[in-house]
């Protein structure tokens, strides 16, 4: 990636920073808005008009460097780049950089009711989700072999990977119903630290599930 593209890429992500900060401080603002549109939607229906903006520019840079009889090739090479620089996003950056600071913001708010429920928060995160994981893929490689996905037929570590993506879950409005509610707090943050915790094992479950679908590929 070019200095260019790096540029573009920074622009692009800190704009896009800044109108999800401003949007959510408006929406906080607003507990008519906020009670109708939660966070989390709005951060989505950003990234989607952002996605559809990006379509628009960079593909209207294609058609024109198509078009051109003249060094049609790095105009088409250059709108690759910029393309591939706003959409690419290194894991490692998030993995390394983004995901410790929101684990540990959560620590220091849950204090020390977290490590009071320790016991059950771990066994809900390690055994529901591996189960969550392992079920799913079970459930979904009976279907296969039933023959009822027309032709479409995932190996099982496919679908062990698959378990692992989609068993982490993230129970945004289910805890803001409970803080609505005021439920018991032991039942809010076993729910919240639950949630934080399944995150990390997901990810290791899905990078081990993965080696065995690159075992099954290069075999």
């Amino acid at each position: 990636m070019g200095e260019e593209a790096i540029s573009i890429f920074l622009v692009f992500f800190a704009s896009l920073l800044v109108v999800v900060l401003i949007l959510s401080k408006r929406l906080h603002e607003s507990p008519m808005l906020s009670s109708i549109l939660p966070e989390a939607a709005m951060v989505i229906l950003v990234g989607m008009i952002a996605g559809y903006i990006i379509h628009l520019v960079v593909g209207r840079r294609l058609a024109s460097a198509a078009q051109k009889e003249v060094a049609d090739d790095d105009s088409i090479e250059a709108a690759e780049i910029d393309l591939a620089a706003l959409l690419s996003f290194n894991p490692e950056i998030f993995f390394v950089f983004l995901l410790p600071p929101i684990i540990f913001n959560t620590g220091l708010r849950m204090g020390g009711l977290f490590f009071r429920h320790i016991t059950p928060i771990t066994m809900f995160a390690v055994l529901g989700t591996t189960i969550s994981a392992i079920s799913t893929a079970l459930i979904l490689y009976g279907v296969v072999k039933l023959g009822i996905t027309g032709g479409f037929e995932p190996s099982l570590a496919e679908l062990l990977t698959f378990g692992a993506l989609i068993s982490s879950t993230d129970p945004v409005s289910t805890l803001a119903v409970f803080q609505a509610k005021r439920v018991d707090p032991r039942l809010f943050y076993l729910c919240f630290g639950e949630s934080v915790l399944n995150d990390a094992l997901a990810i290791v479950l899905f990078n081990c599930f993965g080696k065995f679908v690159t075992n099954d590929r290069s075999s």
